[in-house]
């Protein structure tokens, strides 16, 4: 899990990033793979969650779009993002 807020400014273009990573997620990802990502309404304020079934395989870590997305995560929050994710365990979940 990743957690950060943006400057207003490139919050757009953060966005626009976000929608190319996921659009080249689904064709590279493996079977288990569950990734989401999160705006607030005011559009500053960004969560994204990827849970994995396969630790050892990570599609992001494969796609040339992922670094340029930590980049501009760096340069909205302004500062260096870690690219080690934050564990998280799911604390519940519903789905109808």
């Amino acid at each position: 899990m990743v957690r950060f807020n943006a400057a207003v400014d490139p919050a757009a273009e953060l966005r626009d990033r976000l929608t190319g990573v996921y659009a080249a997620l689904d064709p590279a990802s493996t079977t288990g793979t569950t990734s989401t990502a999160y705006a607030s309404e005011s559009g500053t304020g960004f969560v994204s969650a990827l849970e994995l079934t396969d630790l050892t395989t990570n599609p992001l870590l494969m796609l040339p779009e992922a670094p340029r997305l930590r980049d501009v995560i760096s340069r909205a929050a302004g500062g260096l993002i870690a690219p080690t994710p934050e564990p998280f365990t799911i604390a519940g979940a519903y789905k109808s």
